[in-house]
């Protein structure tokens, strides 16, 4: 589960946001005897290993509004890591609690008009220095650099066509563990990813709105060497309902997401994913005043 806190306010030309979000997670039960995985289930047979990282942002943005129909966005966002823990065949990791800031930066175009919006944002890589315990001598966390573009504009009465496309450059975005007292050093293979959505959203009363989207990603491919890897690409299609009770919004959401088939082979095992989807429900409630 995750939850997200945001609120903006505006000060003349300016709008200033802060968020608090699960930005990401690796959770992986591979280690267990009770996981069900290949080589007959037994613990330190499987090449999936377990883990329990978390990572967690708060970003505060400011918007200025040159004009009518142009804005400059800008600010920074602080990426927490928390005590995190990756038990692999050959050893136990843990790494220590760390944080980073960086700066996020974009541009946005508007004609209210005909609802059209043109926002493009860039947040910059972050490299976090990573410390641990008895098995860890040091490593690397880098949050890749990002550039999203979202888009949207009326294209009939009360009717919005919504886009975006999200590029992430994970293949310069790697963690690497260096061990200690004898464990191996562990790391990452990440590939650069795009993901793109594309919707609709429709209008059906003063108070009452739906959207349908979908969205997709390709992946790096049918087979991988790095253990971490749990699919190739996805494929997610999402609805949702808006509805609005004085100054109170109550939106709520349903999605599905078909993960792409992979196999892993990694230190002479293999394990293979296929036929995964993911369920997902969300609820958003906001207030103006």
């Amino acid at each position: 589960n995750r939850m997200s806190v945001s609120g903006k306010l505006a000060i003349g030309d300016f709008d200033i946001g802060l968020t608090s979000f699960s930005s990401g997670a690796i959770q992986m039960d591979g280690q267990n005897p009770a996981a069900g995985l290949p080589a007959a289930g037994l613990a330190g047979s499987s090449v999936v290993p377990s883990a329990d990282v978390k990572v967690y942002t708060q970003a505060l943005m400011v918007r200025y509004k040159l004009n009518d129909n142009f804005s400059l966005i800008g600010g920074a966002r602080q990426v927490n890591l928390k005590a995190s823990s990756v038990k692999t065949l050959l050893a136990t990791y843990n790494v220590d609690a760390t944080k980073k800031t960086g700066a996020l930066y974009g541009l946005a175009y508007e004609r209210p008009d005909i609802a059209l919006r043109l926002e493009v944002l860039r947040s910059e890589s972050l490299s976090m220095p990573l410390t641990g315990g008895a098995t860890v001598a040091s490593g690397t966390l880098v949050v890749p650099e990002a550039t999203t573009v979202n888009f949207q504009t009326g294209i009939a009465k009360d009717t919005l066509l919504m886009a975006s496309a999200h590029k992430v450059s994970w293949g310069t975005g790697q963690i690497t563990v260096l061990g200690a007292g004898g464990a191996p050093n562990i790391g990452s293979a990440f590939s650069d990813t795009t993901s793109y959505s594309l919707g609709l959203g429709r209008k059906l009363s003063e108070a009452t709105s739906a959207s349908l989207t979908y969205s997709w990603e390709k992946g790096a491919g049918a087979t991988s060497t790095s253990p971490f890897t749990m699919s190739n690409g996805s494929q997610t299609l999402s609805a949702g309902v808006s509805h609005k009770i004085g100054a109170m919004t109550i939106s709520a959401g349903l999605s599905y997401t078909k993960a792409g088939d992979v196999t892993v082979n990694a230190s002479g095992l293999s394990a293979t994913y296929t036929g995964n989807n993911v369920k997902a429900f969300g609820v958003k409630i906001g207030y103006s005043f």
